[in-house]
């Protein structure tokens, strides 16, 4: 089952022609919402969930203007606001990675976009619950002031919310039945960005993610410093593993998580921004190089087992290079890898940032950090 059709969709569809010339490692957070164009309309799309009694599929969003939250019609292809913005606080951000859904209820994370220099105003993230048949935002805690949150994963039978936080980096967690939140560990070295994209469960309910080493006494941190660890919820142990990821031999790769999914066949399967997919067996805590379906570029943030296949599909590369694949999993093979174009005018995503399944044949991927226009969500259909 191959791509025979991508088509896009556009909250804003604005062109930005002075990214280079003048936005790029020179603006601050206050550029940009003085800026009348850049704090509307230039956007990522971070987050996605497909609820499907309704056929919507919700976009979690960055934005300077807080409209964090979206629906897109999947009949009548139409994008509308959730209303976000009216009930978000200043520095709320982005949902990034962290939208969930359970039943009709959506879990959500504020992540951030300013500096330190806002962090006695800034009060944290926030995590909220959007309750779909009614529309109302309820917010549940501010898990780890005064950092934001970056990423979220639900455990549907504990009822337990987890995250990651920054910064600092922190790992955290809510307990949704009895409504409080604390942070589990500490995972960042303050010498690198060391969090996985996501956390994500095995079949026990054990969290996964990745951890940093600061080398005392060393100038760099070096190729191994991002190591794996697991949080046990039943034993409540964090295990902190003395290796990563087996990376590509590239002297820059240090194998860090661009997304995480758990198989069908109880392992995890994940990407990681050097473009690598990695198979991790829970019982060992051992990585697997499976392949790098986009040879020619890096990251591969989206991942999703199509429904009732058991097939991996990903979408890898960056910078307009990018590529949707699928991988058999049982039979450890790449079956295709295939560009992401649009047939009617020639448009490609610069970099998918995350993807989901609205039944078997159709994708729906979200595009960030374009640097020239608004970012699309993309619609990907598979022949039958």
């Amino acid at each position: 089952m191959k791509l025979n059709r991508t088509a896009h969709y556009a909250i804003y569809d604005q062109a930005f022609g002075n990214w280079k010339s003048e936005v790029q490692d020179r603006w601050v957070y206050d550029d940009f919402k003085r800026d009348p164009l850049y704090s509307k309309k230039w956007i990522s799309i971070t987050s996605l969930a497909y609820h499907e009694p309704s056929g919507a599929v919700y976009l979690g969003i960055g934005s300077f203007s807080a409209e964090l939250l979206w629906k897109f019609d999947t009949a009548t292809k139409q994008i509308t606001s959730c209303g976000y913005e009216k009930v978000a606080e200043p520095y709320d951000a982005k949902f990034h990675r962290s939208l969930e859904l359970d039943g009709d209820t959506l879990y959500a994370g504020a992540a951030l976009f300013h500096d330190l220099d806002k962090q006695f105003e800034a009060k944290g993230g926030r995590l909220v619950r959007y309750d779909i048949p009614t529309g109302r935002f309820t917010f549940l805690s501010r898990p780890c002031p005064p950092a934001y949150i970056q990423s979220i994963a639900l455990d549907r039978k504990r009822r337990i919310l987890y995250g990651f936080g920054a910064v600092p980096e922190v790992f955290f967690r809510h307990d949704l039945d009895t409504g409080k939140s604390r942070v589990i560990a500490y995972i960042g070295s303050g010498a690198e960005f060391c969090e996985s994209h996501n956390p994500v469960l095995d079949r026990e309910g054990r969290v996964w993610g990745t951890w940093g080493i600061l080398r005392a006494f060393a100038y760099r941190t070096g190729q191994d410093s991002l190591r794996l660890f697991c949080y046990s919820p039943d034993e409540d142990r964090m295990t902190f593993f003395d290796h990563g990821l087996p990376n590509t031999g590239s002297p820059d790769d240090k194998s860090k998580p661009d997304t995480s999914v758990l198989g069908p066949d109880g392992s995890i399967y994940i990407g990681t921004e050097a473009g690598a997919l990695i198979r991790l067996d829970p019982a060992t805590a051992r990585g697997e190089l499976l392949c790098r379906p986009n040879p020619d570029s890096r990251r591969l943030p989206a991942l999703a087992f199509q429904p009732g296949s058991g097939l991996l599909y990903g979408i890898a590369g960056e910078h307009y290079n990018t590529r949707l694949f699928a991988y058999d999993t049982a039979k450890n093979e790449l079956l295709f890898a295939q560009d992401v174009v649009c047939g009617e005018d020639g448009q490609r995503p610069d970099r998918i940032h995350h993807m989901v399944f609205a039944g078997p044949n159709t994708i729906y991927a979200g595009e960030n950090d374009n640097n020239d226009r608004s970012a699309y969500l993309w619609e990907l259909s598979l022949d039958g």
